[in-house]
């Protein structure tokens, strides 16, 4: 059996988008896959059961065979005091017995790199009792991020040769190659692929605005709408014009009573409308939303909470549907597979 253990600097960094993008390449070349995660974080009830959600997502959506050990089914601190690690690390070796037979197990790590290192199950301690090679994800947010990876392969050691850099900007990959590049090398680090930003993957449908927000919808939208970017209404409609007219796929969050703006966001082609502090728009607002297809939720917080919101819930994004395809495929143009296959032995 060969292993993989996805980790991460950061939360959010899309190491799940990524882990469940090495599966389907993998099963595409023939392999036996399974998935596995130690420690999962993201429990959802489904029914009368508390699972792992990306576990339950690939076991049930793509038919691969899926386990994980242990599911932080409380606030984390009272599962701290009330678990034991000894019998933690064993209820993970148990449970990882179940994929003998398969060629190739995907590990996907918690958190990040050091989430659940109190109770002695992080990624860099799972890494050596289960003794898998490491790929580590991180989210090219700024410069700084490379000290986080040097970090990480302190712990790791040698478990950890192979980087992937997700959500790059362009201009930033000559940078990369050059200044951070040459500085991995002194650490025994490679990176192995950058993939670029894509608003798209990031998109929220109006339908998890909503629940986001706990919104009222004023208009209701004809078709899914997605939306990959989200504006504020601070400002006069004069000045907005020019800002609004280069955004794409926009939410506006605005006070209801600017109809100024809010007409103005319209015909520049908006996505949907958020009108905050409980104000409604008028109806002469609300009829030109109706007339150009244009949903309008109503939010009783104000703009910065309603916004604070929304934030939160693009950071969360899971990557499903058709996003996981365009994500496989991001993967394939973008990361050197070869490599990194050929370093778990394949």
């Amino acid at each position: 059996m060969k292993k993989l253990l996805i980790s991460s600097t950061q939360t959010y960094s899309g190491k799940s988008a990524i882990a469940l993008s090495l599966l389907l390449i993998l099963r595409e070349r023939g392999y036996e896959v399974g998935y596995f995660k130690a420690f999962g974080v993201n429990a959802v009830r489904i029914e009368d059961r508390i699972c792992e959600e990306d576990v339950y997502f690939v076991e049930k959506d793509l038919g691969i065979k899926s386990s994980c050990a242990v599911v932080l089914d409380r606030p984390y601190i009272d599962f701290l005091v009330s678990q034991d690690p000894i019998k933690l690390k064993k209820k993970i070796l148990d449970a990882f017995t179940d994929f003998e037979g398969k060629e190739v197990v995907i590990i996907e790590g918690a958190q990040n790199f050091s989430t659940g290192a109190s109770l002695e199950i992080c990624d860099v301690q799972m890494s050596k009792i289960l003794d898998s090679k490491v790929l580590l994800v991180s989210k090219y947010t700024d410069d700084f991020v490379i000290d986080e990876i040097i970090n990480a392969k302190r712990l790791f050691d040698e478990k950890l040769h192979s980087v992937v850099l997700n959500q790059v900007v362009g201009y930033k990959k000559s940078y990369i190659k050059g200044l951070a590049e040459s500085v991995f090398k002194k650490f025994d680090l490679e990176i192995l692929g950058m993939i670029p930003r894509d608003p798209s993957l990031m998109s929220l449908r109006i339908e998890e605005i909503a629940n986001a927000i706990d919104g009222e919808l004023l208009v209701k939208p004809e078709k899914e709408v997605e939306v990959e970017q989200v504006l504020v209404g601070a400002m006069r409609s004069e000045s907005a014009a020019s800002h609004l007219r280069y955004a794409q796929n926009f939410a506006l969050i605005v006070g209801g009573d600017r109809s100024d703006l809010i007409a103005l966001a319209i015909e520049s082609g908006a996505k949907c409308i958020i009108a905050t502090g409980n104000l409604e728009p008028s109806k002469l607002v609300l009829s030109l939303a109706e007339k150009n297809k244009v949903p309008v939720l109503l939010s009783k917080a104000d703009t910065a909470t309603t916004l604070l919101r929304i934030q939160e819930r693009f950071g969360k994004i899971r990557v499903r549907g058709e996003k996981i395809q365009k994500m496989k495929e991001l993967v394939k143009e973008n990361v050197n597979l070869e490599k990194l296959f050929a370093s778990i032995g394949l």
